[in-house]
């Protein structure tokens, strides 16, 4: 369970809607994924400096954020066990590698990006890449309900990935 504390509304809020039973291993590797999140839930040490006991520190909008980011992984997850069936698991494998790529190029290139936007334009390329393989099979695309997920979090430009 993560204990956060949300520091606008002045309360702590239990999460536990991630998968896995430790929560630091989980928040470390999640931030591999989408390295925002340790700009979302910043981590407070215990005075015994125990990583059992840490807790978090949010505000309520970038804790939206993050569960945002959690939910969307997890979609994707799904649809890349479903292209792996239909393709295979090498070929669901490349389109992260291809947005990670693709998510770097654009923090060189377009520096006054946030983290957290440039997480949401590696998702919209995932899903847009997906989508592109999935319309074989009579999958619906997904962009617009993503875009419809963020569309109040970050900028229309972003949301759209017109940038």
């Amino acid at each position: 369970m993560l204990d956060i504390y949300l520091t606008d509304a002045k309360q702590t809020i239990q999460f536990k809607d991630y998968p896995g039973e430790h929560p630091v291993k989980f928040v470390l590797d999640f931030k591999k994924i989408f390295p925002s999140v340790m700009e979302l839930l910043l981590p407070v040490l215990p005075e015994n400096e125990n990583m059992e006991d840490i807790t978090w520190e949010s505000t309520s909008r970038d804790f939206e954020l993050f569960k945002l980011l959690l939910s969307g992984w997890g979609v994707i997850e799904l649809r890349l066990i479903t292209l792996a069936q239909f393709k295979n698991k090498a070929f669901a494998d490349q389109i992260i590698k291809q947005a990670q790529v693709k998510r770097k190029e654009l923090a060189k290139t377009h520096s006054k990006l946030a983290t957290v936007e440039l997480d949401y334009l590696m998702m919209h390329e995932i899903h847009a890449c997906i989508d592109a393989e999935l319309v074989e099979v009579g999958e619906k695309f997904y962009l617009p309900v993503l875009r419809d997920l963020w569309k109040n979090k970050i900028s229309a430009d972003v949301v759209q990935a017109k940038i």
